[in-house]
């Protein structure tokens, strides 16, 4: 009689299968750490000598790790400069989307939303001035700002032609917004350019005024800065 041939069982895998996965889900955790590590090293170093005059060396002393590990990530400071830009801002916005869950109208959204941005830029002038220098928009940024101002224009809270445009325009009101913040002279009322950004949106003024008289949410996920 031949032999049976031995099958897994269903729903199992096989166990060298299942201890290659986890070899690749510790190598993926570490490699994110070490990632998050010369992060948070570029932010000290940057604070400290500016954007542009860090070079390479600068991180890897802060970071502590080899020459070539570090290359493996970063091949440039521009690069670096780019990639602490996105952490920044993609962190501040996360903070801001767990503020706004409660927030289901789409006008408010994208008023609470510039709102604590702003402020954020008003009250951390080193965090402002890394992200206005960088004026990096990343993909976070373009999809929680996309879904509200399509929801916006679905629901009539909003009126425009274009939503790629018109993202368009409230990213580059925001940042000469936080430019001017860094002046040293008319700086700008945060609400009097959130109404501007919302007037150019096609937000009816009474909505404009509610939204801004609206308590701001708490942001009970603290927010990275530069330092």
């Amino acid at each position: 009689m031949p032999a049976r041939k031995a099958t897994a069982r269903p729903g199992k895998q096989p166990v060298a299968r299942r201890a290659a996965d986890h070899r690749t889900r510790v190598a993926r955790q570490r490699r994110e750490r070490t990632r998050e590590r010369i992060l948070e090293s570029a932010l000290h170093v940057f604070a400290a000598k500016g954007p542009v005059a860090p070079v390479i060396d600068d991180f890897i002393s802060a970071t502590g790790i080899a020459r070539g590990t570090f290359y493996n990530y970063y091949r440039s400071t521009a690069e670096l400069f780019d990639a602490t830009a996105r952490w920044l801002e993609d962190d501040l916005i996360v903070s801001i989307v767990q503020a706004m869950a409660p927030l289901t109208d789409p006008g408010l959204r994208v008023a609470t939303g510039l709102r604590l941005w702003l402020l954020k830029a008003r009250s951390d002038r080193a965090w402002c001035a890394f992200i206005f220098r960088s004026r990096y928009r990343g993909a976070l940024v373009e999809k929680e700002l996309t879904r509200d101002l399509r929801a916006g224009l679905r629901g009539g809270q909003f009126s425009f032609d274009s939503i790629p445009l018109a993202r368009d325009f409230v990213v580059g009101a925001t940042l000469e917004g936080m430019g001017r913040l860094l002046g040293r002279r008319g700086r700008p009322d945060v609400d009097g350019l959130v109404a501007m950004i919302l007037r150019g949106l096609g937000m009816r003024e009474a909505a404009i005024r509610a939204a801004l008289a609206r308590p701001l949410p708490a942001m009970r996920r603290p927010s990275r800065t530069l330092g």
